[in-house]
């Protein structure tokens, strides 16, 4: 995890008030928050539906055995507010991004708050909180990312150009359904191929003989349960419509072509895939 304390200047005076955070966070559709406005220890967790991004933070103290050999670490002229997020080291750098992009709405509804990277203490202006820096703790992420997962063998990578398609088609699609309500605009998943041993973006069309935007995904899935394709999507995005110019989708309509193309199609076993969750895989 990176974890980010956060901290007032005693300069600026007690201004934070923990009363107003509660609230705040409580509001958010976003946010899954335990307890009540006043507990002394809130747990929470944060997720953006549209990307699949999510991080667990904590309010106030942590109601575990006190540890004396490693005391809350504490920097001159800086308070502790009891607020710490936890943003996961798995997955692809997008969820990160996204995450890290939801700590600075909430830095826009405090200024007066300053994150601090536990793994990035040192800053130009001395040890302890220094100013926002969204592509330093990127980094930061980054290179605790690279060390966590250089030895492993389960976690599966997907190719950066995949993966950031799969990523803005996820971002753009809320508006996309709005221009284009006429249009299926289907889930765009992410599934391990264990022949290759890599991630692959996918597509889930049960009926693919409706009027959709093809996301720019890998592969298509399609069929019953019992009778499911596996194809390329070149498959159908060789016969299909116009570019849209939201999500890089392009649509596609019923037509004979798309029939004979399904038709002809060389399909690739449905065994060799199994579903992934967004945080089983990285770029």
């Amino acid at each position: 995890m990176v974890c980010l304390h956060f901290y007032e200047a005693l300069d600026d005076g007690p201004r934070f008030d923990r009363a107003d955070l509660d609230d705040y966070l409580a509001a958010l559709t976003t946010i899954e928050l335990s307890g009540s406005t006043g507990d002394a220890y809130r747990s929470g967790r944060w997720r953006n539906n549209d990307t699949g991004a999510t991080c667990h933070f904590d309010l106030g103290t942590v109601p575990v055995e006190e540890d004396h050999l490693h005391p809350p670490t504490a920097y001159d002229g800086w308070r502790d507010i009891g607020l710490t997020i936890h943003v996961p080291l798995a997955g692809p750098h997008w969820l990160c991004v996204e995450t890290l992009q939801w700590v600075e709405s909430l830095l826009l509804q405090f200024p007066h708050l300053k994150p601090l990277d536990t793994e990035d203490t040192k800053h130009e202006t001395g040890e302890g909180p220094g100013p926002w820096h969204r592509p330093r703790v990127l980094a930061s992420w980054e290179k605790l990312h690279q060390v966590q997962n250089q030895n492993r063998t389960d976690l599966y990578r997907m190719g950066r150009l995949a993966s950031v398609c799969l990523w803005r088609y996820r971002r753009e699609r809320a508006r996309a359904r709005l221009a284009h309500p006429e249009l299926l605009w289907p889930d765009a998943l992410v599934v391990l191929d264990q022949v290759d041993h890599c991630a692959r973006s996918a597509v889930l069309l049960p009926d693919p003989m409706v009027p959709m935007a093809l996301p720019p995904v890998e592969l298509v899935v399609t069929g019953s349960k019992r009778s499911a394709l596996v194809l390329p999507a070149d498959t159908l995005s060789a016969v299909g419509g116009e570019a849209l110019p939201i999500g890089q989708s392009q649509r596609l309509l019923p037509n004979k072509a798309i029939a004979q193309a399904l038709a002809k199609a060389a399909a690739l076993p449905v065994s060799r895939f199994r579903a992934l969750g967004d945080y089983d895989w990285t770029d």
